[in-house]
């Protein structure tokens, strides 16, 4: 009795687990999209047979797909889905087109192309004095291409949700916390590319969005208000990119303290505070988790310093 009772247990565990990274992606999101053959890493897709100016961001997530890899001790597979301005309702989530993104299906979606989502700094950019948009030209050229950044920094980050995803539920323990992991993802794999233009463009923004104040007055700054209005957040784009650069802070400070040990904790951390799995815990308890997991030097970094 007791030998059948462990047999079905572990049938059970079986069950529930994924048999393959290659089982999670959804490819039906994949249909009318061309396949890219320039990579053997990952699934790459397009809606242009031949698109051009993808060749970095192909490279730099092959590397950053060894470096997760190696981190979070996976082999994980996922598709890329390259998308212009005018298909990007069409297999993305979430406007403006260019946002990147990446959902619990396995799919990453950029942008192809001078996104909309780049045109639109761009262009309030020009508004800054000379001076500043010359230091923006030595980063990004003389066009202040932010492809650069929007499409090869942050997939960066969505290749970080993706490793997170693929061991957690859809129901999200806090999403700030999701988001720090994210960013934490993004400048630990930028800080481990073989070159260090990808990295460079990344950090130079982030800090420049800060020192210029470009985010403007936002009407969200808490954390309990990213929760509990996180939609009506990322439809006002700005207030969402806010918290992005706070997250990003936070994230850059705790892996120059850290290094590549807090990924794997901080994953960790995720894994074991699943809401569908553990239900919603209160703040307090919380605290004592994350102290448990992260310590209480990461905590110290991780206090938030703009509640309203």
């Amino acid at each position: 009795m007791k030998e059948n009772l462990i047999l079905l247990i572990s049938l059970l565990s079986l069950a529930s687990c994924k048999q393959t990274s290659e089982d999670w992606i959804d490819r039906s999101r994949h249909e009318g999209l061309f396949k890219i053959t320039k990579t053997n890493s990952f699934e790459a897709y397009a809606t242009e047979e031949n698109p051009i100016g993808i060749d970095n961001t192909l490279h730099s997530l092959e590397q950053a797909k060894e470096y997760f890899d190696d981190v979070f001790e996976e082999d994980l597979a996922f598709a890329v889905l390259f998308v212009d301005n005018q298909n990007w309702d069409k297999y993305a989530w979430a406007p403006p087109p260019g946002m990147p993104q990446a959902y619990f299906d396995g799919n990453m979606v950029l942008g192809l192309g001078n996104s909309i989502m780049a045109k639109r700094w761009a262009q309030q950019l020009q508004e800054l004095p000379e001076s500043k948009l010359d230091s923006l030209q030595e980063v990004f050229g003389e066009e202040i291409k932010l492809d650069l950044f929007f499409r090869d920094a942050l997939s960066l980050h969505e290749l970080g949700h993706l490793y997170q995803f693929y061991r957690t539920s859809e129901e999200s323990q806090r999403k700030w916390l999701d988001e720090v992991f994210g960013n934490l993802c993004q400048f630990a794999a930028a800080k481990n590319l073989q070159s260090p233009d990808v990295f460079t463009q990344m950090d130079y923004f982030q800090e420049f969005l800060v020192q210029e104040s470009l985010w403007g007055k936002v009407g969200y700054t808490s954390l309990d208000q990213f929760e509990e209005s996180y939609y009506e957040i990322i439809k006002q784009g700005r207030n969402y990119g806010w918290y992005q650069t706070q997250f990003y802070l936070i994230a850059k400070e705790l892996y120059l303290t850290f290094g590549d040990d807090i990924l794997a904790k901080f994953r960790g951390l995720l894994i074991a505070t699943d809401a569908e799995k553990i239900g919603r815990i209160e703040n307090d308890k919380l605290l004592e988790i994350l102290k448990q997991r992260l310590g209480e030097e990461a905590i110290d970094i991780l206090k938030w310093k703009h509640d309203s």
